[in-house]
């Protein structure tokens, strides 16, 4: 079954130079990307598009869920990995939607990610077929990729942050409460979501050049202001735009991303995958 799926991708001979996980029906309909299934240990992945976006030959992968949403604990990430691994691709751009932390930034604000804080909660499946190693996250994201994004950002009528922290509190089927937005703007975070990481962890694993683009949906003011409409009101809009909307800013940043990218290597990210082969349980003499 695996060897299958791939042989139905290979077959089209299209080798993509860069995967987006993203949901853009708009770049699928204007550049006639064709849509194809690629096999992992994890089970076929089908939302899969692939053409050429301004010239570059691209892999969408749209989204991160497999049929209905569900909480990020249950998101596979390490399909999502092996699957752009399987097609050939060794950079890769993640999109984001993400919650605000800052007072001064407000919803449709969007980040160039460079950094990222990891609040746990997720578990990576490793295959003890393999020697386990750590992943050396010094630099999480590719510089290479990240320079590119921001020289992307500049041409943006709206507000970018460049050199942006994101900080991952992953797996809760909920958003955060006001003393978390305060402690995570304390430790220096700019945005806060739940899916970052692992995914940048297991880019990292694979060898892949990474970086990330978020936009914020909403707002600590929006939020508070959205529930003490409750008080007064059957219902009420937590949003002044729509989640589209704030879509269509990260979507813009990848289109001008894509308008000035040139194929070459990274020469760091791929060196940054450690091994490790001389794990011992004990030394030799105390085997039978």
């Amino acid at each position: 079954m695996y060897n299958d799926y791939k042989e139905v991708y290979m077959k089209n001979n299209f080798c993509p130079q860069v995967a987006l996980i993203m949901r853009s029906d708009k770049l699928i309909e204007e550049f006639n990307l064709q849509r194809t299934t690629i096999a992992t240990r994890y089970g076929p992945v089908h939302r899969c598009y692939y053409g050429y976006v301004y010239g570059v030959p691209v892999l969408m992968i749209y989204g991160r869920f497999n049929g209905e949403k569900a909480p990020s604990s249950k998101i596979n990430h390490q399909q999502t990995i092996e699957a752009i691994k399987n097609s050939g691709a060794k950079k890769v751009i993640g999109t984001f939607v993400v919650g605000g932390i800052k007072r001064q930034f407000d919803q449709g604000t969007t980040y160039i990610i460079d950094d990222f804080i990891g609040m746990g909660n997720y578990d990576i499946d490793w295959d003890f077929n393999y020697p386990f190693h750590n992943a050396e996250m010094i630099q999480p994201f590719c510089p290479k990729l990240v320079d590119l994004l921001e020289r992307a950002s500049v041409k943006a009528d709206f507000p970018v942050v460049q050199r942006a922290t994101y900080v991952c509190f992953n797996g809760y089927p909920r958003i955060e409460t006001r003393a978390e937005l305060k402690f995570y703007e304390m430790i220096g975070a700019d945005c806060v979501g739940q899916t970052l990481d692992p995914e940048a962890t297991l880019c990292r694993l694979n060898g892949l050049c990474y970086a990330a683009v978020a936009v914020q949906i909403d707002s600590p003011s929006s939020r508070r202001e959205y529930a003490g409409e409750l008080e007064h009101r059957a219902e009420a809009n937590p949003y002044k735009m729509s989640i589209e909307e704030c879509r269509s800013h990260s979507e813009f940043i990848i289109r001008e991303f894509l308008k000035i990218y040139r194929h070459e290597d990274c020469g760091v990210c791929a060196k940054l995958k450690r091994t490790n082969n001389n794990f011992r349980e004990f030394p030799k003499n105390f085997y039978d």
